[in-house]
């Protein structure tokens, strides 16, 4: 049987689910959640988990849009992830105290750890995972090799944050091996196809731009998600250039913590070794000062959401006039976008809140770099897009465009 490949709503940006099969085994990679302001559908793809038999479950990464879904999977079905993605998805679920995902996202028994360039085989498919740069760390594309297909999934990517330069690098050493091993079916996210003004530049351009902010502004709130790695990173580095401490609730703790204890460890850029759960009125042992009175005197870096809990946290600083800093996509702020947050854009403007992010996704340009670098044989299929026509006037091959799958 030859192989088959299915795509669950691959024109739209979140929420997107792709089966594999062959006549022997069959997986899914992805199955996570709608984006805000499309709860009008059911939230995840429907799938008939008994007619589809799926051998494995595979998520590229932790984001909800890929992963919100999982509790819907059967239990005998494996779920293949990789470590960091299971603590911070934890981390979540025991801050918002949800114990039955919890439980899931404990057992090892269901839990399959991915590691990459560790081949995982499945029946007579074959999967090797290689970790990408995107605004999840611990992300991963997936080449795919079945009796008669060769497919890579991208997953999210980018290459404009710390770990990006070597996308180029991972495309021609190991998947295409120099052009020795062929692909045949490129499956690809074009998230930034439908977003061709936003401002796209790199996490060291982005810290850097911080540390200028910081050299007059010590005392700073950060709206930034709490699972944006490389974001942190370069607002905690800018911080730390001035001697500023970055600081959360215990839940932002914990993912700096889980951040500081993987990633930290390959490399300086995401140690956190100043980062602390705020506790406003604790005794600083051998300071005679609380944690308030020491942020005061150092400046601080705190990570906040755009809710009114967050204004007493403002407040209370308020004599210092601290500056607020939005570092997330700038069309939850946008009445016309399906995601536009009101309380979010209310609390941007109530106090604000200066503009600095990057986007998670490659730019245009980079994704017509690696098809022309993949240069897939049969198929170019695009998904986590709302502008898949966009692909055809992408600078690319002509005879890679005649094979866009629409």
């Amino acid at each position: 049987m030859a192989t088959e490949i299915r795509v669950l709503r691959g024109n739209q940006i979140g929420g997107c689910v792709v089966l594999i099969s062959t006549g022997h085994a069959k997986i899914c990679i992805d199955y996570g959640e709608n984006l805000p302001g499309q709860e009008g559908e059911e939230k995840t793809a429907a799938l008939d988990w008994e007619k589809e038999k799926v051998d494995g479950v595979f998520f590229t990464h932790y984001h909800g849009d890929h992963t919100g879904g999982f509790l819907k999977i059967p239990e005998e079905i494996p779920l293949y992830m990789g470590e960091v993605t299971r603590q911070v998805m934890l981390n979540i679920r025991r801050a918002l105290h949800k114990d039955e995902e919890a439980s899931v996202l404990s057992d090892r028994n269901r839990i399959r750890a991915l590691k990459a360039k560790h081949v995982i085989k499945v029946g007579d498919i074959r999967l090797t995972p290689y970790m990408v740069d995107h605004s999840a760390y611990d992300a991963y594309m997936f080449l795919i090799e079945t009796p008669d297909k060769t497919i890579l999934h991208t997953g999210d990517y980018r290459n404009h944050g710390y770990r990006g330069k070597a996308l180029f690098d991972v495309i021609e050493k190991y998947i295409t091996c120099q052009g020795r091993r062929p692909v045949d079916v490129l499956i690809t996210e074009g998230t930034m196809m439908s977003r061709p003004g936003e401002r796209v530049y790199s996490e060291a351009e982005l810290r850097e731009e911080a540390k200028a902010l910081f050299k007059n502004h010590r005392h700073v709130f950060l709206l930034c998600s709490s699972t944006n790695l490389d974001s942190l990173a370069s607002f905690y580095q800018a911080g730390s250039f001035y001697g500023m401490g970055m600081y959360g609730n215990s839940y932002v703790y914990s993912q700096l913590k889980t951040f500081r204890e993987t990633a930290g460890k390959m490399t300086s850029c995401y140690d956190f070794q100043y980062a602390y759960e705020v506790r406003f009125n604790f005794e600083l042992p051998g300071l005679s000062m609380t944690q308030e009175q020491f942020m005061r005197k150092r400046g601080f870096v705190t990570v906040i959401k755009g809710t009114p809990a967050y204004e007493k946290w403002i407040e209370r600083f308020a004599d210092l006039n601290p500056i607020v800093i939005y570092s997330m996509w700038q069309g939850y702020l946008e009445p016309w976008r399906k995601a536009y947050d009101r309380e979010l854009h209310d609390f941007v403007e109530k106090y604000h809140a200066i503009p600095m992010h990057t986007s998670g996704h490659a730019p245009a340009e980079v994704i017509a770099e690696v098809i022309n670098r993949v240069s897939p044989r049969e198929a170019i299929i695009p998904i986590h897009t709302e502008n898949a026509k966009g692909f055809r006037e992408l600078k690319i091959r002509e005879e890679l465009k005649r094979i866009i799958i629409l």
